[in-house]
């Protein structure tokens, strides 16, 4: 179960927390649904037929921990078809673990931002796959770094399940920025605290165009730290770890020395 904060499991806030992440432009927007022929301003030129698609953090419920951290909220899935004939809106909740199970119980039950030892519930995936929605070899992904991708219906927006890349999937987490190889169509991943939480493992993996594992290289980072994203260039890959509780730890020495 989830420590401390288990006595706490009978709590429901009935409302949004009257605090900046959660009020203002930043209020949740909670909205499920498709709108046909948006309002267009100007000309759409000629030639775009495709659609767009965007992630944001949208609390789905009020926080189960009040002061929570508003990117701590529900992904939730845009799509905007354009074409010269006008432009068409979807918009739909991720289906994570975490938002089915919240609904359920008409509450919210994920703690705080990455830390299970506050949930009210022990969850198997803790993600909200809200950071970024990434298309590759006919799939929509959305993703957040500390777990797999969930799939979506490119056209629908609803939620197929856990993307495990047909079992060959090495890491239990997944960068939310992978890259594509422009040339060969390859996938480029990583995932940090790969063997789980508070680990120091990194591994890199790449599949081909149709989702076949080429490479995978693990590593182990001299300490656990966030590993946000990567960079790709032709001959090289750079993966950036940032030692901040260390750094911040030197900046307090410095300043009262």
């Amino acid at each position: 179960m989830a420590g401390h904060y288990k006595a706490l499991a009978a709590q429901k806030h009935s409302h949004f927390p009257d605090e900046p992440p959660f009020s203002g432009f930043m209020a949740p927007c909670r909205f499920e649904g498709e709108v046909q022929n948006l309002a267009v301003r100007g000309t759409i030129p000629e030639g775009i037929n495709g659609t767009f698609y965007r992630v944001m953090p949208d609390p789905a419920l009020p926080p189960y921990i009040e002061n929570d951290a508003w990117f701590n909220g529900d992904g939730n899935v845009s799509a905007f078809q354009i074409s010269e004939n006008g432009v068409h809106f979807k918009q739909r909740y991720v289906r994570t673990e975490k938002f089915t199970r919240e609904r359920e119980a008409q509450r919210a039950l994920l703690g705080r931002y990455r830390n299970k030892y506050t949930d009210a519930v022990e969850f198997k995936i803790r993600t909200t796959a809200n950071t970024n929605v990434f298309y590759f070899n006919g799939k929509l992904m959305a993703i957040k770094e500390d777990a797999p991708p969930y799939t979506l219906n490119p056209k629908t927006l609803e939620t197929v399940g856990l993307e495990d890349f047909d079992g060959q999937l090495p890491s239990v987490t997944f960068t939310a920025h992978p890259k594509t190889d422009p040339k060969t169509g390859e996938l480029v991943c990583f995932g940090y605290e790969a063997k789980g939480d508070g680990t120091p493992d990194v591994c890199y993996f790449t599949f081909d165009s149709n989702g076949k594992l080429l490479q995978e290289v693990w590593l182990v980072c001299p300490v656990v730290a966030m590993i946000h994203d990567f960079a790709v260039t032709e001959n090289w890959v750079s993966i950036p770890y940032r030692m901040l509780f260390l750094d911040a730890l030197n900046i307090l020495y410095h300043d009262s020395h």
